[in-house]
């Protein structure tokens, strides 16, 4: 009788020691989180002391250990339920790689460690502020799950996150230290609403205008709206938050237009991982294209923000002419590259994805025939799904298209005096940027109106849906027009479907017209950013 009085005490005490551990964990992680983005601000967007930046460092390593303490009391004390998480190991990792860091911080101590070991002082500060940022971030993902859980409705909660990111950038190319001149709020929230929702507007010049800090904030927003919000801010909280509820993954099932509720986290880390692969190669491929270039002084980062401003159809430059400027106007494989990057931004990830499937089955199934194992090939006839179908036939349509008219129309205007290859270059280019992205190769205001027409056309159908491109989308062009062709001259004045569009009724299969308006993701009638004349990149209207 006593044992199991005091096993029962004993379990209450331990219950009361873990919601009071917890309770001071929430609180302990939201103040560190909250104070490294207020110390990254202060540390790189304003003028400081020496003294002041190393205080500040020092703070980010103490914020390092304490996340190392409370992950180590979170897994003490929620061991079994972590387990179960999909996440898991991805906590193990980071919690292992915060142990290694603060267990060599020791070593990065030494006053000689700057002068002897440059390099790997500026990786160990660039870990360090990355790091902390990183689980700051994290926490913020928490608390919009929390959000979630207080019944908001996926739509509020989207536009939500974009009105937050977009007033937040804004605030950010505001700071000192973002630009040369200093900027009105009025041009950095334009600025900070075209990164966030990939237009490639702009009404300052990037190169001129920002410093580095600045041109750093403005690729972390057209990376976190090429790819998303959401997809960020769920991939961080479903892999450091344990027990998400139900309503929490139907959210996001929602959000991320996904048919199982099991497909969620493996369709986040998918997008994740996908974005910076092949962001990862075209950086590189880029900056093996600029290397020679003399007039780019940071070629790393110059590969890296139009790498990621292609990928994300942004159209962004920091060069005053785009990819007209005098530097790289002749760079033909430069722009060969960036418009592959652009494609496959622009494609969609479940196509994407789906190829990838498709591969994984056909490499799985050749090489068990191959092995001579005793295997019965796996048959999946619907592999390739209806939109892939869709979209890669008419893709390719537009490209070769849109690539064939170009040329035709400024072969002896913008295309005059250039070689072969640069004609091709030239005209796969726009064909390709005005549908997803906005970079500009060409003198625009020379264009022929022609030009200017298929251009517009280009920019009204689009990219494919679920990519970070915009306009109507392949799709809804392809069923419309296919629609349209499909009923007699009666059925296209309207009239016969008027009963039903007008009580709002829909038969299975038919197409709703009122999806065929020129809006593009961003709220924009299909704008891509494009230069003609002034300080406005202008598109279609």
């Amino acid at each position: 009788m006593f044992s199991v009085e005091l096993r029962y005490r004993a379990r209450k005490i331990y219950r009361s020691v873990k919601q009071i551990v917890e309770l001071v964990s929430n609180v302990l992680l939201f103040l560190a989180s909250f104070l490294a983005i207020i110390l990254v601000i202060y540390r790189f967007g304003f003028d400081m002391p020496a003294d002041y930046s190393h205080e500040i460092y020092y703070t980010y390593r103490a914020i390092i250990r304490l996340f190392v303490v409370l992950g180590l009391l979170r897994f003490l004390f929620n061991f079994r339920l972590l387990r179960a998480e999909k996440g898991f190991w991805i906590e193990v990792l980071v919690l292992l790689f915060l142990f290694a860091l603060t267990l060599f911080s020791k070593h990065f101590d030494r006053p000689d460690f700057e002068a002897t070991n440059p390099f790997l002082f500026k990786v160990e500060r660039i870990l360090t502020y990355g790091v902390v940022l990183l689980l700051s971030i994290i926490q913020l993902s928490k608390q919009l799950f929390v959000v979630l859980r207080s019944r908001v409705k996926a739509e509020v909660l989207f536009a939500a996150s974009f009105l937050f990111i977009i007033l937040f950038g804004a605030v950010l190319l505001r700071l000192p230290n973002a630009t040369y001149e200093g900027i009105s709020f009025t041009d950095a929230l334009f600025t900070s609403t075209s990164a966030v929702c990939v237009t490639g507007l702009t009404v300052v010049d990037t190169g001129t205008t920002f410093t580095l800090t600045g041109q750093v904030v403005l690729l972390m927003l057209i990376q976190v709206g090429g790819i998303g919000v959401m997809t960020f801010t769920s991939f961080f909280a479903m892999s450091f938050l344990s027990g998400t509820s139900f309503h929490d993954q139907f959210m996001m099932k929602n959000l991320l237009n996904e048919a199982s509720l099991s497909d969620i986290f493996r369709t986040v880390v998918y997008i994740i991982l996908t974005t910076f692969i092949i962001e990862g190669i075209g950086v590189y491929l880029v900056y093996v294209q600029v290397q020679d270039v003399v007039g780019i002084d940071n070629k790393l980062f110059f590969a890296l923000f139009h790498g990621v401003s292609a990928f994300c159809n942004a159209g962004f430059s920091t060069l005053p002419g785009n990819l007209y400027d005098p530097l790289i106007r002749h760079l033909y494989g430069l722009q060969v590259i960036l418009a592959f990057l652009i494609i496959f931004g622009g494609i969609g990830f479940p196509i994407l994805f789906n190829y990838g499937r498709l591969l994984h089955y056909g490499i799985r199934n050749k090489i068990k025939c191959l092995l001579g194992m005793n295997y019965k090939v796996v048959y999946e006839p619907r592999i390739v799904s209806t939109t892939t179908r869709i979209v890669l036939p008419t893709t390719l349509i537009l490209l070769v298209v849109g690539t064939a008219l170009f040329w035709i129309f400024e072969n002896h205007n913008v295309l005059d005096g250039m070689s072969f290859t640069g004609k091709f270059a030239t005209s796969f280019m726009a064909a390709v940027t005005p549908r997803t992205a906005g970079f500009n190769n060409v003198n625009m205001p020379m264009l022929h109106v022609p030009t200017i027409l298929l251009t517009i056309a280009l920019m009204w159908i689009g990219a494919a849906p679920m990519s970070t491109g915009g306009g109507i989308k392949v799709t809804t062009f392809v069923i419309a027009l296919k629609k349209y062709m499909g009923e007699s001259p009666g059925e296209r004045s309207g009239c016969h479907r008027a009963s039903s569009i007008n009580s709002g009724e829909r038969e299975p299969g038919t197409f709703n017209h009122h999806a065929f308006y020129p809006v593009d993701h961003s709220g924009c009638f299909c704008y891509r950013g494009f230069r003609t004349e002034g300080n406005l990149d202008s598109g279609c209207f």
